[in-house]
């Protein structure tokens, strides 16, 4: 819809764990119901996680030989968001946080992120930053993985021995809110990347959106951001409207012929999205394959196309309102 402030690159703090799911659940697909490899906690995996405890940092309790599968592992990154399974998961996937550094920084080129940088797994490196419009891009592909979905929208997960975690994701259900993650750190601030779905006058829609570099600490900072994107949704939701600007019936061509009077084409559908005040739309209309003689009434000429930001929004058949006969013998006869 918009942006406010420069487009410059900030620390996103464990916002960065999307692209870790998106990463992980690339090279290792999970279906909605399916568990997953299990993964077995190491000594060196224990010794990380007391490491991050005596830092301060944001951990889920493990033990050397228990063992935690796939999706247990995303529920853990994503939901308390943490450090300690983000680096398990890197060095699980790519078999090194560098090699998986790497995965997450062309996976960022794929999605056309060109304002991101990925310095590691977690978000603790300052190094690692973006821009609120990159992470919109991030949050349309972690919220088209199914499983991802799931689990950015679940308040609370159970997990083996560190029983049940929570989603700092506070705002959940509220303005529409199904997800999908929160970061702070001293050097980003409050960050929360969201997604929000409504039905707004018979069509779904779904927001998405980023506030970052909310001042505070790890809890008012995360606060501060939330209550930013609250208000953000509840403007934009306030402002949805349905756009038609072709409507059903209308005529959007004429087919012309040497022999018959023009015959109207006409929209077989309306033409419409959401939209809100000042959108700018392109429409086209493709012509589908050869037209020739003879053609009934109602025959599909053409596709209708309505666009948005190079992206088509919604389509509708042309279709012809009357029938093209072919030129009687005598036309033929003085048009040769």
């Amino acid at each position: 819809v918009g942006r406010t402030a420069r487009q410059t690159p900030l620390a996103i703090a464990s916002v960065t764990k999307l692209m870790t799911a998106l990463v992980v659940l690339g090279g290792h697909p999970l279906a909605l119901g399916q568990s997953g490899p299990a993964v077995t906690i190491t000594a060196a995996d224990l010794q990380l996680y007391q490491q991050e405890v005596a830092q301060g940092d944001s951990v889920v309790k493990v033990a050397e030989g228990e063992s935690l599968t796939e999706y247990q592992l995303l529920e853990g990154l994503l939901l308390p968001s943490a450090d300690n399974f983000a680096r398990l998961l890197a060095a699980w996937d790519a078999g090194s946080p560098t090699a998986f550094v790497e995965r997450m920084n062309e996976t960022a080129g794929r999605l056309g992120m060109s304002h991101t940088h990925f310095a590691d797994a977690s978000g603790l490196n300052p190094g690692t930053v973006s821009t609120a419009s990159d992470l919109v891009r991030l949050a349309g592909a972690v919220m088209a993985k199914p499983v991802l979905a799931q689990i950015v929208g679940m308040s609370t997960a159970v997990l083996p021995l560190a029983g049940t975690v929570h989603n700092y994701d506070f705002v959940l259900g509220q303005q529409g809110v199904v997800g999908i993650k929160t970061g702070w750190t001293a050097a980003a601030g409050g960050c929360f990347v969201f997604a929000a779905r409504r039905t707004v006058a018979g069509h779904s829609a779904q927001l998405l959106g980023a506030v970052l570099a909310q001042p505070g600490n790890a809890y008012t900072g995360i606060e501060a951001a939330e209550e930013a994107s609250l208000a953000l949704l509840a403007a934009t939701w306030t402002h949805l409207e349905v756009v038609e600007p072709v409507r059903s019936g209308a005529r959007v061509a004429e087919l012309l012929s040497d022999w018959q009077r023009p015959i109207s084409v006409r929209a077989a559908s309306g033409v419409s999205a959401l939209g809100w005040p000042g959108l700018s739309l392109r429409l086209s209309l493709d012509q589908l394959g050869r037209l020739a003689a003879p053609l009934r009434s109602g025959s599909i000429l053409a596709e209708i196309r309505m666009s948005y930001g190079g992206a088509v929004v919604n389509r509708a058949r042309a279709t012809l309102s009357g029938a093209l006969n072919p030129p009687d013998p005598a036309w033929r006869l003085t048009h040769f």
